[in-house]
C-alpha cells in the first residue's frame, strides 16, 4: 500500500518539521509496549492473531497467552548512543516461564534475510530459556513468500522427517501476512487492516479498546523529549542519507579491485547502517565490527 495513503496515528514535530508517525514503526512500539499501562493491548493483540491462526489449524499446540506477563521492548537500548544489543524488540514472559517473542517488521528484505533471522532469534530464545515454551511471532507488513508460500499464516515446529511426529519441544515460529489477513472480515481483518494504517471503521470491540490504547500511547509519545531526540537522530542520518553513503563510502575503499571484496563490502556497510539506526556514532559502529572480526 502506497505511504500517501496510509493513515498515520499523527505527527510529531521534529526540528526539521513534522513527521508522520504509523502504527507499526519500530521506535514507537518499542516506547509504548515498555509501559506496563499497554501491556494488556499487546497480550490482546498477539491473542488476536494467534486465534485466528488456531482458526484454521485446529490442531496447533500454540495457545493464545494467558495469565499475569511480564513485557520487556529495546527501548532503553535506543536510547543508549553507546550501546547495541541484538535481542528481539519485544520479549513477553508468562507466569511460568513460557516467552512469546514478537517483530513487527515492515519490509520484506533485511540483511540479514528474515528467513535466516528468525532462526536464529528461534535458537537463542529456545536457548535462553531453558527448556520451557519459546515462541516467535512475526508480524510481515511486507510478504516473505520463502517462508509463507503465499498463505496468510505460516507456523515452522520441529518434526521427525520420516513420520512426521512432533518433537516434545513444541516451541515454533508463527509468520503472519498482515497485508493478506487485512483483506478479510472480522477482528483479526480489522486488526491487520488498522496495524498497516489502512483506512476502516473497526466494528470488534477488541480491536477497538487496542486502537484506544495505542492512541493513548501516541498522546505521551508525542510529547516526550527522549522520543524527539532518538527519531531526529535517526532521521538526520536517513533523509538525508549521510548513514548510506558514508558507511558505503568507507567500505568501497576497503574492497575495491576484488568481486568478493565488493560483497563483502556492501553487508558491512549494511551493518553499519543498522548499528547506527541502533544509536551508535560511525566511529563505534566501525570499531565494534572490527572487534567482531578479530573475535
Amino acid at each position: 500500500m502506497p505511504a500517501n495513503n496510509k493513515i498515520p496515528l499523527g505527527y510529531i514535530d521534529l526540528p526539521s518539521g513534522p513527521k508522520a508517525i504509523y502504527p507499526m514503526n519500530d521506535i514507537f512500539l518499542n516506547y509504548i509496549f515498555e509501559d506496563r499501562e499497554y501491556w494488556e493491548a499487546l497480550r490482546q493483540i498477539i491473542n488476536i492473531l494467534i486465534n485466528a491462526y488456531r482458526q484454521t489449524n485446529p490442531d496447533t499446540q500454540l495457545q493464545p497467552v494467558e495469565g499475569t506477563i511480564e513485557v520487556k521492548t529495546q527501548y532503553k537500548h535506543l536510547l543508549a548512543d553507546s550501546k547495541v544489543t541484538r535481542d528481539q524488540d519485544i520479549k513477553m514472559t508468562e507466569e511460568e516461564g513460557a516467552v512469546t517473542y514478537i517483530e513487527f517488521q515492515n519490509k520484506a528484505t533485511t540483511n540479514p534475510p528474515i528467513t535466516i533471522r528468525s532462526v536464529e532469534y528461534f535458537g537463542l530464545g529456545i536457548g535462553h530459556n531453558k527448556g520451557k515454551t519459546a515462541n516467535q511471532i512475526w508480524l510481515l507488513a511486507e510478504d516473505v513468500n520463502a517462508v509463507l508460500l503465499n498463505k496468510t499464516y505460516a507456523r515452522y515446529i520441529l518434526k521427525d522427517e520420516q513420520t512426521g511426529h512432533t518433537h516434545p519441544q513444541t516451541s515454533g515460529i508463527l509468520y503472519v501476512s498482515l497485508n493478506k489477513l487485512s483483506q478479510e472480515k472480522g477482528k483479526a481483518g480489522e486488526l491487520a487492516s488498522y496495524l498497516l494504517g489502512k483506512p476502516g471503521t473497526p466494528v470488534d470491540e477488541n480491536t477497538k479498546n487496542i486502537i484506544t490504547a495505542i492512541d493513548a500511547g501516541f498522546n505521551k509519545f508525542k510529547q516526550d523529549k527522549d522520543v524527539v531526540s532518538v527519531i531526529s537522530f535517526q532521521d538526520r542520518w536517513y533523509d538525508e542519507g549521510s548513514i548510506e553513503g558514508e558507511a558505503r563510502g568507507i567500505v568501497k575503499g576497503r574492497a575495491e579491485g576484488k568481486a568478493e571484496g565488493k560483497a563483502e563490502g556492501l553487508n558491512r556497510a549494511i551493518e553499519l547502517i543498522e548499528l547506527i539506526r541502533r544509536g551508535l556514532t560511525l566511529d563505534e559502529a566501525q570499531r565494534l565490527l572490527e572487534e567482531e572480526a578479530t573475535a
